[in-house]
């Protein structure tokens, strides 16, 4: 498989998992009634290593 598909494939993972995150996180402060940092720090490493991976691919060709 091409690395660059490969890295298309990590960067659309990181996006699921970090509206996962953000998505627990609403539904902690609405239902729950709490506001769990952990979720929105998460969140921020897997929107971190996203630029990180974009900022990589042209040096994948």
């Amino acid at each position: 498989m091409n690395t660059i598909l490969i890295t298309y494939l990590i960067i659309f993972a990181l996006f699921g998992t970090a509206a996962s995150y953000f998505v627990r996180f609403i539904y902690a402060y609405w239902v729950k009634k709490e506001m769990p940092m952990k979720y929105i720090v998460k969140a921020g490493i897997c929107v971190v290593l996203v630029v990180v991976i974009s900022a990589l691919i042209p040096l994948l060709n």
